[in-house]
């Protein structure tokens, strides 16, 4: 089979399923049999012949992988707990649906479920996941999948193809309140058909490159037909708010405390548990994810060993990667206790900053919007507060091959900022007793949410340079779900954000216009532009690569330009903290999932290749109680990079 992305880049996050050979149950042999033939009726075909159907299974040319790589360890171990700590508690469980776009629920949904096929780390060609073969019709619109006959629900119910078309039922379903997915997979594909229990066969409407990834390795995990068939959207919405729904995958949910806690148990069961590719992988029985609305109380929890590795070092905690754990400064990691280590595995950054709404006043300005990105003093930010460990970020592709060289560069600049806002009618000739500036009888006044416990120190620094220019800023202290919902429902003129980075980049759904009026889309801004339609547009239908980076390029440069956020940093490396009981991978951890889409947090790289290790984690209570170093850790892990040069 030929690669999808002719060069390779450094991957290390994956999970790889094939065929495997545990004896099936007589009950879940009959739970198969029972009522397939009312399953045909409804998801099966409906206009054509048995002898149609049969030509059609016949002309089938089915590939599979034939060696994929392998990246379990074989001294590693099962059992123990791996216990992470949060600090903002999701709006919902839910992986598909209102407000369930965000990061920490892909991570949980990519433990429990499963896509139909999985991407190879090294090679970067398709490989087995729920379906143990595929074919690609020759017009590239067409595409079958066969289900591993092994795979199974973890309630025992086999997965089969009525699984995909419910699944795609789900996902057009208005009901769910998701209006991309509602939109994409209905413009994107036809309904799904099973050709046979194990056969589905998927039509794309329209030719475009990315479409038999979409579907079948990176953004459709698979539900269950038996439990989302025969509930509501409205019930689907309430019932799975706060409890994930049975799935494949390795783990299984266990239970969830509101503000407190999230469990997951590894599935002993799990139907592709015995496959080469997977043995050695997905180590641990138990994963907890503990909350903290302080992010204070959190560190102090991982000082004290409650969790196993600290928050992921954000910009606005790298004081405490500085004072609280350098060497100098923590017994703990100078004597190797934690482990304090820099991992470049050279992730595209995560795009961030304050959005502008566009939408309406003041931002429907764009010099007022270039004002404020002008008046973001990111210099004193980065060397103050950052210690100058990030750079400044001039795309929204930064450190990726789809970054325009050529964009502005935006930086602080408070007079051209003053001049900007007089030409747009906001004159500092027109202040009134506080010192802010007065248009049509109106302060320059906004609202600035923060949820990151006490710590502004970056909204209050804006604020200030804000106040310079005449325009005030109130801080409104809110929950993180309030903060997704206020964003969710545009109920904002400036917010800050934070997106993850797809390896292969899906501009559509953030920067088309026909999302720019809808809630609950990407397209945050309210952004209409007819050039950047049609980048979109070409780029979907564009299977050359160097042609895509090429558009890519020109589209990074229209948003830049258009100052729809304030841009912030972002970082080479990756800064981990954790506690030495651990066996893992020579590369620690990576920047891309195992679906081929970018990851900033360490959950599902950690619970996919991490073990815990009782020789070591009794070594270290060992050397904590005689007071004794423990062998050093490497202080930087630069593995993935052999794959750049390559």
């Amino acid at each position: 089979m030929k690669k999808f992305f002719p060069y390779v880049i450094f991957i290390a996050l994956f999970s790889i399923i094939s065929c495997c050979n545990p004896e099936d149950s007589a009950k879940n042999k009959q739970t198969k049999i029972l009522g397939e033939e009312e399953l045909m009726k409804k998801y099966g075909p409906k206009d054509l012949t048995i002898a149609e159907v049969d030509s059609i299974i016949n002309s089938i040319e089915w590939e599979t992988s034939e060696d994929p790589s392998i990246l379990g360890k074989s001294k590693a171990k099962k059992g123990g707990t791996f216990v992470f700590g949060y600090s903002a508690y999701p709006a919902t469980l839910r992986t598909y649906g209102e407000n369930s776009n965000i990061l920490l629920n892909q991570m949980l949904t990519r433990l429990a479920y499963e896509t139909l096929l999985k991407i190879d780390p090294i090679t970067y060609e398709y490989i087995p996941g729920l379906a143990d073969k595929w074919s690609i019709s020759e017009d590239k619109k067409t595409y079958f999948f066969h289900i591993n006959e092994k795979a199974k629900w973890q309630d025992g119910v086999p997965v089969s193809a009525f699984d995909v078309v419910a699944t795609y039922d789900l996902l057009i379903d208005e009901g769910i309140r998701d209006p991309y997915h509602n939109d994409f997979y209905k413009s994107k594909y036809e309904r799904p058909m099973a050709l046979t229990p194990n056969i589905v066969m998927v039509k794309a409407k329209i030719l475009q490159w990315s479409l038999f990834l979409y579907f079948s390795a990176s953004d459709t995990y698979i539900l269950p037909e038996h439990i989302i068939a025969k509930i509501e959207p409205s019930e689907y919405l309430r019932k799975y708010n706060n409890e994930m729904m049975t799935g494949s995958g390795p783990y299984a949910f266990k239970e969830a405390v509101p503000n407190q806690v999230i469990v997951l148990k590894r599935d002993t069961n799990w139907w592709a548990a015995d496959i080469t590719l997977n043995k050695n992988l997905f180590n641990f029985d138990e994963v907890r994810i503990n909350f903290y609305t302080d992010e204070t109380v959190l560190f102090e929890n991982f000082k004290k060993g409650n969790i196993d590795m600290a928050p992921y070092i954000y910009p606005h905690t790298i004081n405490k990667w500085v004072e609280d754990f350098s060497p100098d400064k923590s017994d703990a990691v100078k004597n190797n206790y934690i482990i304090r280590q820099k991992i470049y595995c050279g992730k595209p950054a995560e795009k961030g900053g304050f959005a502008f709404n566009i939408r309406e006043e003041p931002f429907n300005d764009i010099r007022v919007r270039k004002a404020v990105s002008l008046l973001f003093n990111r210099e004193k930010i980065i060397n103050k507060l950052f210690y100058d460990e990030y750079n400044h970020m001039d795309s929204y592709y930064s450190n990726s091959i789809y970054e325009n060289k050529n964009n502005p560069k935006i930086r602080y600049d408070p007079q051209e900022a003053t001049r900007l806002l007089e030409e747009a009618g906001y004159s500092q000739k027109n202040l009134n007793e506080e010192g802010y500036i007065v248009k049509d009888g109106k302060p320059f006044e906004l609202n600035l949410n923060f949820y990151r416990s006490d710590d502004t120190r970056i909204e209050t620094l804006l604020q200030e340079e804000l106040k310079k220019a005449g325009i005030k800023i109130n801080l409104k202290k809110v929950t993180w779900a309030t903060h997704i919902k206020d964003l969710d429902e545009r109920k904002f003129k400036m917010i800050w954000i934070n997106y993850t980075t797809d390896l292969f980049p899906n501009p559509e759904h953030a920067y088309h216009s026909k999302y720019a009026d809808k809630q609950n889309t990407n397209n945050i801004f309210g952004f209409k532009n007819k050039r950047i339609d049609e980048l979109c547009e070409k780029y979907n239908d564009e299977f050359d690569l160097e042609k895509r980076v090429a558009l890519i390029q020109e589209l990074d440069s229209i948003l830049v330009s258009n100052y729809l956020m304030a841009l912030n940093w972002y970082s080479e490396d990756t800064k981990i903290l954790y506690w030495n009981k651990f066996g893992m991978p020579e590369f620690v951890i990576s920047g891309v999932s195992y679906s081929g889409n970018v990851t900033f947090k360490f959950l599902e790289v950690i619970t996919t290749f991490w073990w815990y290790d009782a020789e070591a984690d009794k070594a270290l209570k060992n050397a904590k109680e005689k007071g004794f170093p423990l062998p050093a850790e490497p202080a930087e892990v630069r593995v993935w990079e052999k794959y750049r040069q390559q």
